[in-house]
């Protein structure tokens, strides 16, 4: 790892003492024994400087270096040496720890000391005031450029260019006038032909147009938003969204309660900047009327009876996109409606694809039926299930048998390694072996390493499998049992519930 050293002292006394040299002699001996690059370039040193103080010119030039990934690893001798005072250290190994640079103290390295808690508690408690106030001064800081009559926006809308701030002028829109032809043309399509917002995408796939991606497809919602937004009369609002949590969010992950779900703050707050028009009022609001019609005309507002059963759980063997359900309907005489099943893959509006998915369209009635009685007829008789559980089960088994032995022999290999590596290491230094010899070594006993915790990783990983196995064995028979009596009966809701909770997915 690339290391860099850090030493300090505050006085001339100090400095006659040579107490800098020692600090140095140190922190240099540690960096040879753990085997860590040491540039001269990476050595900084603050002669004459209180640590009471942030503006000293090697601590400058370290932090640069950090800043710019050239160090991975810090040593310095004690925390105080870094800085006197908690705030400052917090906020130096904050700034050091965010750009992944690890931080060693030789004579009072972190750990799980009170003292050394309390400092991680209140940096954790500085940083997240730090970043509270920053936020703060960010947000108002741009409502009162907005309210001085600056654009804020990162991208400008279709059919405008963002000029930046020049010559004291702030930045701001012109219009681009050959995209704002196109936006004119749509807001003619929507409220002269009346066309919902597909059609309006399918023309603009035979157009000349092409979005800013470089792509053949435009999205949907890129052109809903052309054509709901504001902006285009010569307005642009800031502060105009609210950010929640969401109230039944769709995944649990790491964001799971942060405020993701944008909503319209009340229109007294809003903060208006003047940009160029490209549709007079009259114009937008007529697009509006027609966006409402076209929402209360929409297909996914028909009747319940067009629901399906096998809904977000097919999958084309083809094109491995998802299949969705669709209902067109004929004149009479003919069919009054046709139900199928189709994949994403055929639609080249949502297909990334040059070509689309050769597959045949799937009628609903006849996928439906076969899959239902294929989980009816598994759940009526829980041996075959069990059957194919017990051996998922006896498959997970065959790699736990020795399973102790096993992670015994593991670990013994990898404190054989580490012990190897500390061999090479005290080699090195004795002078009986060199640097160029060393590096190729250590490489091979990393690899080693890395191999052996990979070996340590599988085996828990079959461990859990085997334990959520057996637990799936101990509960199936039950929860046969307590649904196939209600098979026949089921409703549709209840049907496609059941079949949510036993099947992944189906691939067609």
């Amino acid at each position: 790892m690339r290391a860099a050293i850090y030493a300090r002292v505050s006085s001339e006394h100090q400095e006659r003492q040579q107490t800098i040299d020692s600090q140095f002699t140190a922190l240099r001996a540690w960096a040879a024994t753990s085997g860590h690059a040491l540039d001269e370039a990476h050595v900084f040193r603050d002669e004459g400087y209180s640590g009471a103080r942030l503006d000293r010119p090697g601590l400058d030039a370290l932090r640069d270096a950090v800043r710019d990934a050239r160090v991975e690893v810090l040593a310095v001798f004690t925390p105080d040496r870094l800085a006197r005072t908690y705030a400052y250290q917090v906020l130096l190994l904050e700034e050091f720890r965010r750009v992944g640079c690890e931080i060693v103290f030789l004579q009072r390295p972190i750990s799980d000391d009170p003292n050394d808690q309390l400092l991680l508690q209140i940096q954790g408690a500085i940083a997240e005031y730090e970043r509270a106030v920053l936020a703060e001064r960010f947000r108002r800081g741009k409502l009162q450029k907005a309210r001085d009559g600056q654009y804020l926006g990162g991208k400008a809308p279709y059919g405008y260019r963002y000029v930046h701030r020049q010559d004291g002028v702030p930045g701001h829109l012109v219009i681009d006038e050959a995209e704002a032809e196109m936006v004119r043309t749509l807001y003619g399509w929507l409220v002269d032909d009346q066309l919902p917002i597909r059609q309006v995408a399918w023309r603009l796939y035979d157009s000349t147009w092409r979005p800013r991606g470089g792509g053949r497809v435009w999205s949907t919602a890129t052109i809903h938003h052309i054509l709901a937004d504001p902006v285009y009369t010569g307005t642009a609002y800031v502060n105009r969204y609210d950010y929640v949590p969401a109230k039944k969010p769709r995944a649990h992950n790491a964001r799971t309660g942060e405020p993701t779900v944008r909503r319209l703050r009340p229109r007294e707050q809003w903060i208006g900047v003047p940009v160029p028009a490209l549709v007079d009022q009259a114009l937008w609001d007529r697009a509006q009327a027609q966006l409402a019609r076209n929402a209360q005309l929409a297909f996914r507002h028909g009747t319940p009876k067009n629901r399906y059963l096998l809904r977000c759980l097919l999958t084309c063997a083809h094109c491995g996109f998802a299949m969705y359900g669709r209902t067109t309907f004929a004149r009479p005489p003919r069919h009054p409606e046709h139900r199928v099943y189709t994949c994403h893959g055929k639609d080249r509006l949502r297909c990334p694809r040059s070509a689309i998915c050769p597959s045949r369209l799937v009628h609903i009635d006849m996928l439906d039926r076969a899959v239902w009685a294929h989980v009816a007829g598994l759940l009526r008789d829980p041996a075959q299930l069990a059957a194919q559980f017990a051996a998922v089960v006896n498959a997970t088994a065959a790699g736990t048998v020795h399973a102790q032995g096993a992670d015994r022999q593991l670990a013994q290999r990898l404190a054989r390694l580490a012990q190897s590596d500390r061999r090479l290491v005290d080699a090195y230094q004795a002078g009986t072996l060199t640097l160029g010899g060393l590096t190729p070594r250590r490489t091979a006993i990393a690899d080693q390493c890395r191999a052996v915790t990979q070996q340590q990783l599988e085996r828990q990983r079959l461990r859990e499998q085997h334990h959520a196995a057996e637990e799936v064995l101990t509960s199936l028979t039950a929860f046969a049992e307590r649904v196939g009596a209600r098979l026949d009966a089921a409703t549709f809701d209840e049907r496609q519930a059941i079949l949510q909770l036993v099947i992944e997915r189906v691939i067609v």
